[in-house]
């Protein structure tokens, strides 16, 4: 029992210290999880109160068409740039 303890404590404190993760990061190789998380932002019109919100519909157009994942993160980021919010307001540039 007293070792059943001590693996369960060593199991919890494994997964209590593993790194927490979104799903989302940038530079990582592939467009999928940039796509996945623009969907997430704009779905049932989220964010389409952004004023630049129609030039990241484009932005995500053009990435979705690129072969190269490097060439998609990149219009991806700029994509979710135009409808992010930075300290309470959308970018307006």
């Amino acid at each position: 029992m007293r070792l059943l303890a001590i693996l369960l404590s060593f199991v919890l404190l494994t997964m209590l210290t593993l790194p927490a993760s979104a799903g989302h990061s940038v530079g990582n190789g592939t467009c999928d999880d940039d796509k996945t998380h623009y969907d997430n932002m704009v779905v049932n019109g989220k964010r389409s109160d952004a004023p630049l919100y129609a030039q990241s519909q484009e932005q995500y157009n053009i990435a979705i068409s690129k072969h190269n994942s490097w060439t998609c993160e990149r219009y991806m980021e700029e994509a979710l740039r135009m409808i992010r919010k930075t300290n309470g307001e959308y970018p307006t540039e």
